[in-house]
């Protein structure tokens, strides 16, 4: 499981125990956090204009995605994990390739 916070953080958590598993840092107030369908990539937007893609086992941070100019509201993960969908405050909506971290197209 995985929470945003104002803190700046992205917190992971054991389901069942409830323990915290990692702490990752982000630059700016974290709005919201995906996990992709096999929980392998945590996206997580905030209030710097970026999606942040994060290695939901090591924690290690993948990819920086500065494709918005106006803070992340919500980020999604499609069904098969291939996509990440962003929206933001700027009013636009953002598909993006997860494996190449391209930008597919914006609404």
């Amino acid at each position: 499981m995985a929470s945003a916070s104002a803190d700046r953080t992205v917190r992971l958590w054991d389901n069942q125990t409830g323990k915290r598993l990692q702490i990752l840092k982000h630059s700016s107030e974290v709005n919201t956090v995906s996990l992709s369908p096999k929980n392998q990539i945590i996206a997580s937007g905030s209030d710097d204009n970026t999606v942040n893609l994060w290695n939901a086992v090591t924690g290690e941070k993948i990819k920086t995605l500065k494709q918005h100019s106006s803070r992340v509201n919500t980020v999604k993960f499609s069904p098969d994990g291939k996509i990440i969908v962003s929206g933001s405050k700027d009013g636009t909506i953002i598909l993006s390739d997860t494996r190449t971290c391209n930008k597919i197209y914006t609404l």
